[in-house]
């Protein structure tokens, strides 16, 4: 967040000679990744579960940051708001979350999560 609100921070001129693309993919990438640190709060067990559910939440707490973001740059010399930034906030938001699915999903596969006391069958000790 704090290199997010660095680069919101710099001027149109200390900007200068990026193209246009370049700050959607930009803006795409910065929050692709906050999202992914945003997913971190979960366990690899709690992602298991109502995985999706949880992309959204991700998806919609990158839109809020960019939503302050957006708001921060309308007083920063020569930038100003734009809601195609927003849209590539959430894009990001939403690419973060399901890498992150993706990579839940491989982990459970080749690695999976020890199963607890709790999940075993109680009918599992008598056939013992």
């Amino acid at each position: 967040m704090a290199i997010i609100f660095k680069l919101s921070s710099m001027t149109s001129a200390e900007l200068e000679g990026l193209p246009h693309v370049w700050d959607k993919l930009a803006h795409t990438c910065e929050y692709a990744t906050l999202a992914g640190c945003f997913c971190m709060w979960w366990t690899r067990g709690q992602w298991t579960a109502k995985s999706w559910f949880r992309v959204v939440i991700v998806m919609l707490l990158a839109l809020a940051y960019g939503c302050t973001d957006e708001y921060h740059q309308r007083f920063v010399e020569g930038r100003s708001c734009d809601a195609m930034d927003l849209i590539a906030d959430t894009l990001g938001g939403l690419i973060g979350g399901s890498v992150y699915v993706l990579i839940v999903k491989i982990l459970n596969r080749y690695d999976p999560l020890p199963q607890t006391e709790s999940d075993e069958s109680p009918d599992s000790e008598e056939s013992l």
